[in-house]
């Protein structure tokens, strides 16, 4: 009995072991950190490319041809009748009043902002003071407009590189003001070239009518034709 006793007291000390073993719970293991992510490579920024320096000898290079009043005149030349000759001549008014200059580019073509040939009207003069008076007075009005001005955009035939010899003829285009109005005109221009300076002679040809101006009207004269023929003597200098 006693035997019994001891053995029923060890079998419940050792399920009361077990029973308290199984209730225990088990320790979680531990969770692994997550890998470090690797940041992008930062993208390098595009280099910036300088701009090409500019040196001064890489300036587009102008020539310019200015004209010596000194040496330069402008006429006109009218067709008339006079009640005191048989035959028709030429009415002539010149002025030396000439100023301005031509300005080509690096490829020989004209810089028409910079080229410009300007004639000073009032101080025509031809063979009579009466006539002179007129033409200031009525024709051209030159109280009020004392210029005529060329503005020159093309030299059609402008051979380039320029020669520093020889002859050359070219068609100088523009748009000639007198008075208050514009029009395009042309002028036969021929040319004596020299290496620091030329001599030309440019002609062209207007009526009355497309520039609003009256025509003398005086007894001696019979009669005026309409157009007005026009010429420019002149000498430009080659500025270095």
């Amino acid at each position: 009995m006693r035997r019994f006793f001891v053995l029923a007291l060890v079998l419940a000390v050792t399920l009361g072991l077990v029973a308290c073993g199984g209730d225990e719970p088990a320790e979680p293991e531990p969770t692994a950190a997550p890998a470090a992510t690797e940041a992008p490579a930062a993208t390098a920024e595009p280099e910036t490319t300088a701009a090409p320096e500019q040196k001064e000898g890489d300036a587009p290079a102008k020539t310019v041809f200015t004209i010596d009043p000194a040496r330069s005149t402008a006429r006109y030349l009218i067709k008339e009748q006079l009640a005191n000759r048989e035959l028709p001549n030429d009415a002539v008014g010149e002025t030396m009043d000439v100023t301005g200059a031509i300005v080509l580019d690096a490829d020989g073509k004209v810089v028409a902002g910079e080229s410009q040939i300007v004639v000073g009207l009032d101080s025509l003069t031809s063979d009579s003071d009466r006539r002179d008076g007129y033409v200031r007075r009525r024709t051209l009005q030159t109280d009020q407009f004392p210029n005529a001005t060329f503005v020159v955009r093309e030299m059609q035939g402008l051979p380039w590189p320029l020669p520093t010899s020889g002859e050359v003829t070219v068609q100088m285009v523009g748009d000639l003001t007198v008075k208050d109005q514009t029009r395009e005109v042309m002028w036969e221009t021929v040319i004596q070239a020299g290496p620091s300076e030329s001599t030309g002679l440019a002609k062209t040809q207007i009526t009355f009518d497309q520039y609003g101006m009256t025509k003398p009207s005086v007894a001696i004269v019979l009669s005026v034709v309409d157009e007005i023929r026009l010429e420019i003597d002149f000498t430009v200098v080659r500025e270095k």
